[in-house]
């Protein structure tokens, strides 16, 4: 069954407002609408505890909190654990993939962001768009 992304609350989570812009125009081009951002891993994980959201797309490497630690945060709460989790990387090195990997990651893109890279994790985890 598709996925009305209108209804989905997605977070963007990265340390450059030019690459939380990108990722939101992205995300726009979905259909998605509820889109909140934040600029590091701990403060994602602080609003990840005021409202639900259905995904979270964050960096891996940032200041203030890495992607990496946020994921293992989510990964260990009973309630947060649940929603789907895309990494965005610059580094495809078998180590960063590794990491995310076994710290529960959903799925994850490479840098450059691409809308087709971008849309094929999202459906690959949410299902048909529509």
């Amino acid at each position: 069954m598709p996925t009305n992304a209108r209804s989905l609350r997605v977070l963007v989570v990265d340390d450059q407002a030019s690459m939380r812009g990108l990722i939101r125009s992205y995300l726009r081009k979905l259909g998605f609408e509820s889109i909140d951002e934040a600029e590091s891993g701990s403060q994602a994980a602080k609003l990840l505890g005021t409202k639900p959201f259905n995904l979270v797309i964050s960096d891996f490497n940032m200041d203030g909190g890495s992607g990496l630690d946020l994921l293992k945060t989510m990964r260990g709460h009973p309630v947060l654990k649940r929603i789907p989790v895309i990494m965005v990387t610059g580094n495809a090195d078998k180590e960063t993939v590794t990491s995310v990997v076994q710290a529960g990651v959903n799925g994850y893109v490479v840098k450059p962001v691409s809308l087709e890279a971008l849309k094929a994790r999202v459906v690959h985890i949410l299902g048909e768009l529509v």
